[in-house]
């Protein structure tokens, strides 16, 4: 008896909590705060979503709008990665990742190729709702751990409140907590 009063206690306040966070997206986007990612090409079927902080949204036009065309292929590429995640692709630990220590909930999406390899940390707001906050050159962290990390890691964080205000991230156990299709921390290779 007492096991199904803490369970029924239990979802009334996971639901209580996902009406406060979608809410706090939804004053956001009308806000101008957050800013939906759209696929290039319209996909449709949107599984994820991917919401960019005024911040990153304006790093991404300003990378698109260069006069230098290595550096409008390299944003433009690093689009595509985002819309790979909007679009339910592959995602595993080699493309996107939360970042040590897992309880404070920061996140990196990884854009490898070509160079310079790109950063977008962020963070999620609900399981397959990621808000991106903002992107940094790979080669300007440093190694693990490093003071530059700390930094953007802090970054992230004031540009998720700027956003969401008070509203804590998502916090999952397995990394398919997170993204609930087509996503694998360690995925399994056949034989």
């Amino acid at each position: 008896m007492r096991t199904g009063l803490v369970e029924t206690a239990l979802a009334s306040a996971e639901k209580f909590t996902y009406m406060i966070i979608r809410d706090a997206i939804e004053a956001a986007k009308t806000a101008g705060a957050l800013i939906p990612f759209n696929p290039p090409l319209g996909w449709n079927s949107k599984p994820r979503a991917f919401l960019m902080t005024q911040r990153l949204a304006g790093q991404i036009t300003d990378g698109l709008t260069s006069t230098d065309a290595k550096r409008v292929d390299r944003w433009d590429r690093l689009r595509a990665d985002i819309a790979n995640f909007v679009e339910n692709g592959l995602m595993t630990w080699a493309s996107m990742k939360w970042l040590d220590p897992h309880k404070y909930e920061h996140w990196e999406i990884k854009s490898r190729r070509p160079r310079p390899s790109l950063r977008i940390f962020g963070r999620f707001a609900e399981p397959n709702v990621f808000v991106g906050t903002h992107v940094i050159e790979r080669t300007k962290l440093g190694e693990k751990w490093s003071l530059e990390w700390e930094l953007e890691k802090l970054a992230c964080e004031e540009e998720w409140k700027r956003a969401m205000g008070d509203c804590l991230p998502f916090h999952g156990n397995s990394y398919e907590d997170y993204m609930t299709e087509n996503a694998y921390r360690f995925p399994e290779v056949p034989l």
